[in-house]
């Protein structure tokens, strides 16, 4: 019936096969191809040089070597969190469970700026107060090595891992838990038998989302690796782009099919071991577990759980926010020394912060725009008709937000760059094709969500009655899925208002944004200038993520 009633809108299908075929395919396919690519035939030989030169093969190294890292601590830092809070008497549990969340919504790069100031070798404030303190020559803490990318890296991934563990214990049925300390089992040994291997399938996805999101992440080693000459994949594409332009865009999507493939595999790993480890005993019963009493270990860990707020949100903030009214960086912290005037500078002087937030804010508002509309359509044809390969549709609009922004970067700049007839190369428009493929997987997720909950039988009225596809669309289905298509709209409109691995390979002269502005004053040394604009920028993303998570709540799939 369905099947029957799209016939009549064949140009609106047809349209948003195409435009995804254009939008993705296309770029995706040029990739690939070029990575085989060697003077117009195609070879290995890219991938030849690519492992044959040792800093690239150091870069494949060093990103591995992160990730697992970084997963490891995760798991260490994050799986007793979310115990904490679902399973015990912690004081104030609801706020911790928020404040553990808060590093997920800071942007890396704000982040590895925030830590840069702290564990700078030569003027950071913990080396200088350390100094100062213990009378201590040299440094203390270099953020600038691979232990200190790790350090930065679990301190805003290891959400990841909070947010699946937590979810899985409110979820999980408690009757074996109950069952064991009726028994007279101890509570180490009912965590050891019985609640770690029923949350251990989480605890791995989560793992393993760190992992992807590790590799794909270039704020945090552009800013903190490459100034101690650590390299990773993300960083080494960055560096063939910049150096050596379109001449070595060809080692640059080698680079990027191999992040693409290490990426997409630990996101496939995870989506299968989670299929295979569907235990029937994590359930959606209204079932609440037994809290454990934490007794003399109430306050140590009241404690800890703070220390850990401290660490990750109380001391980055501090930190970027005192350095954005420093007079000039490194100077001494006096009240002599404080000033408005880095923020009177970029907000009222400086024409490249205002050029950057006024194109992050058209691209924002249009990428989330068109990312609705173009979703909402893939949605529909996945959800609500019979049309072949409409799976396939919504697999391939996917792609681009499984695998490194990076990646998708180098593939727009492969399509869009005048070979093929059009030329969009340092536009604002090829930053806007970049956010719309990397962003409609958002708006399909939450739009298929809320039409999962539309019975057919309210079309089917709309359709006896006379009415078009179009007809039941405007007057029935959109009324419906309006809070969903607002959510979704709010939730692609705020990472790409500060989105940076994409931006940085494709900005120009004119089409600066707030994350590549905050990452080239910050390489330029204008350090309190950069801290006042990431200051502001941190005060939009956390209210803005915190009123959307205010808007998502209690809707369900969203």
């Amino acid at each position: 019936m369905f099947q029957k009633r799209f016939r009549a809108d064949p140009v609106i299908l047809g349209s948003t096969f195409v435009i995804i075929a254009i939008l993705i395919v296309f770029p995706f396919t040029l990739l690939f191809l070029n990575s085989l690519k060697v003077d117009g035939v195609f070879t290995l030989d890219n991938y030849s040089t690519v492992f044959q030169a040792r800093r690239n093969y150091d870069a494949l190294f060093n990103s591995l070597k992160l990730g697992f890292f970084t997963s490891l601590f995760s798991i260490l830092l994050g799986a007793p969190l979310a115990w904490l809070v679902t399973r015990t008497n912690l004081p104030f549990a609801k706020l911790f469970k928020t404040l553990f969340i808060l590093p997920y919504m800071i942007p890396p790069f704000v982040g590895a700026i925030a830590w840069s100031q702290l564990l700078n070798r030569r003027n950071g404030y913990i080396n200088s107060w350390a100094s100062s303190l213990f009378g201590l020559e040299g440094h203390l803490f270099d953020v600038n090595t691979m232990p200190g990318l790790i350090w930065v890296m679990t301190l805003y991934l290891y959400p990841f891992v909070f947010i699946t563990v937590t979810g899985a214990l409110e979820r999980m049925d408690p009757t074996l838990e109950e069952a064991a300390r009726t028994c007279g089992s101890k509570t180490l040994k009912i965590m050891k038998d019985i609640t770690l291997p029923l949350v251990a399938p989480s605890i791995a996805g989560g793992a393993l989302l760190v992992f992807a999101s590790t590799i794909a992440n270039f704020g945090i080693p552009a800013l903190i690796g490459m100034q101690g000459r650590v390299y990773v994949l993300t960083t080494m594409i960055f560096s063939y782009m910049r150096s050596r332009g379109f001449t070595g865009i060809a080692m640059a999507s080698s680079l990027s099919v191999m992040l693409m493939s290490i990426s997409v595999g630990a996101l496939l790993i995870n989506n299968l071991y989670l299929k295979k480890k569907q235990y029937t005993l994590i359930s959606g019963k209204s079932m609440r577990p037994t809290t454990l009493d934490l007794r003399r270990w109430k306050i140590p860990i009241l404690i800890f759980a703070l220390m850990v707020v401290f660490v990750t949100v109380i001391m980055p903030f501090f930190s970027i926010t005192l350095t954005s009214f420093l007079d000039a960086w490194g100077a001494k912290i006096t009240w002599d020394n404080l000033t408005l005037k880095n923020y009177r500078y970029i907000l009222f002087e400086y024409a490249l912060t205002k050029d950057a937030f006024k194109n992050s804010f058209l691209l924002a508002i249009s990428a989330a725009t068109i990312c609705m509309i173009l979703g909402s359509l893939i949605a529909y044809i996945s959800v609500k008709t019979k049309i072949r390969g409409r799976k396939a549709l919504e697999a391939v609009s996917q792609l681009p937000y499984a695998v490194p922004g990076t990646v998708v970067a180098i593939s727009m700049i492969l399509a869009w760059s005048g070979k093929y007839g059009i030329n969009l190369y340092n536009t604002f428009w090829i930053i806007l094709l970049a956010y719309i493929a990397r962003y409609v997987a958002f708006a399909v997720r939450t739009t298929s969500a809320s039409l999962e909950q539309i019975h057919p039988s309210l079309e089917e009225a709309s359709r006896i009655s006379g009415g078009s596809w179009l007809t039941s669309l405007k007057d029935i289905i959109i009324p419906l899925i309006r809070p969903g298509l607002v959510a979704g709209w709010f939730l692609i409109f705020m990472p790409t208002l500060r989105e940076l691995t994409m931006s940085i390979l494709l900005w120009g002269p004119k089409t600066v944004t707030i994350g590549v502005a905050v990452f080239e004053m910050q390489e330029a040394g204008y350090v309190q200038i950069s801290a006042a604009f990431a200051t502001l920028l941190l005060l939009i993303v956390i209210v803005g993520n915190l009123f959307v998570k205010w808007l998502t709540k209690g809707k369900a799939g969203i």
